[in-house]
């Protein structure tokens, strides 16, 4: 399909009364296509608040399933985990049900509508921004909406995993679940968190997928993902504590951190380990090195440049026999960087990270 806006069919809109009046007897309003003004729940990028408020949503093949160029929503899907396999059932197209104002702006007609419009909003967003950056979905990815997780030996999964979102490779798809905790914006409605997600689907495409690795089977692996996608999660919304308005877990990448020597003992150590926290480490010392204003802050044009430098980075980074440190993405991102930061950065790495300078391969020895 062709990137170009003119090749994106204009949405065909039916008056607002008439909508209300079809949804009314049973009908739906014609499925629109293209890019619709839609009211979503979103984050205001001058306050830096959410709210409900009119948008662009782009690139939909369906209004009514929520199909799009990068992403499908969809439900009734499960997740049923046997003893050596998963089995996915991938469910039917989301059913979208909206009223069009008289201006033609798409009006969600319940909750789940509103809330998996804004959620198909936020990924394909990050969708269009890595794609600008040279990455390219290698398939559409699927959204499984509230759906049903099975175990053979534990049993229904659901009431385990709620409050959060997840990209499962092995389905090529995102996992939203319900949230059980009374938060102001639910980590599906998060823009940062789902730039977050997709991250990790970008991640594992550009630097474990030719070679089949699973990063989950990893821990240092598995820290490398979730610091990487917590950059990416800033470089989309420009937050360094995007998380917060969700839940507060001291994940603020403008807080700089040391990596201790019993913090690397505890990742190599083989038992049950946070991969969340040492690849946020790992993130704020990539996030420090970044050029920043008199007040502090990455300009846009600077988090657009650390988009196209993480991708570089991921497409270099080395796979001996599959085996990563966390270290590893610091390291190949050092080369990234104009010759005049390299010193900088590397002094900066080898002091915030200084248990790992013997894999900084690629810095001058301290």
């Amino acid at each position: 399909m062709s990137d170009s806006e003119d090749d994106v069919p204009a949405p065909r809109r039916l008056p607002g009364v008439w909508c209300a009046a079809l949804l009314f007897l049973g009908c739906q309003p014609a499925d629109l296509s293209g890019s619709v003004e839609a009211y979503v729940y979103r984050l205001d990028s001058a306050t830096r608040a959410y709210s409900l408020e009119r948008s662009a949503v782009d690139n939909l093949e369906s209004l009514r399933g929520l199909q799009g160029r990068d992403v499908s929503v969809r439900a009734g899907s499960e997740l049923n985990s046997g003893l050596l396999d998963l089995q996915v059932v991938r469910g039917a197209p989301f059913q979208l049900e909206w009223t069009a104002d008289a201006e033609g702006v798409v009006q969600p007609a319940d909750l789940q509508s509103l809330y998996a419009l804004s959620l198909y909003r936020n990924l394909d967003r990050v969708a269009a921004l890595l794609r600008a950056h040279g990455h390219v979905p290698a398939a559409r990815l699927d959204v499984f909406y509230f759906p049903r997780m099975d175990s053979l030996v534990l049993g229904d999964g659901r009431a385990g995993f709620t409050d959060n979102a997840a990209f499962v490779p092995q389905a090529n798809a995102f996992l939203i679940v319900p949230s059980f905790v009374l938060a102001d914006v639910p980590m599906f409605l998060n823009e940062g968190v789902m730039a977050h997600e997709f991250g990790h689907a970008t991640i594992h495409q550009e630097l474990f997928a030719p070679t089949g690795s699973h990063w989950l089977e990893n821990a240092s692996a598995a820290s490398l993902h979730e610091g990487v996608a917590d950059l990416i999660g800033f470089a989309a919304t420009g937050d360094p504590n995007y998380i917060g308005p969700t839940v507060d877990i001291h994940r603020d990448l403008s807080v700089p951190r040391d990596y201790t020597d019993g913090e690397l003992d505890q990742l190599l150590s083989g038992g049950e380990t946070d991969p969340h926290f040492h690849g946020s480490v790992m993130a704020r010392a990539v996030y420090e090195l970044w050029p920043k204003s008199p007040e502090g802050s990455i300009s846009e044009a600077e988090r657009s440049r650390m988009l196209s430098v993480i991708l570089a980075t991921l497409r270099t980074i080395p796979l001996a026999d599959g085996q990563l440190s966390l270290a590893s993405f610091p390291n190949w991102l050092v080369p990234q960087l104009g010759a005049e930061e390299r010193a900088a950065a590397c002094e900066l790495l080898l002091r915030r990270l200084a248990p790992l300078a013997a894999e900084f391969t690629n810095c001058e020895a301290p």
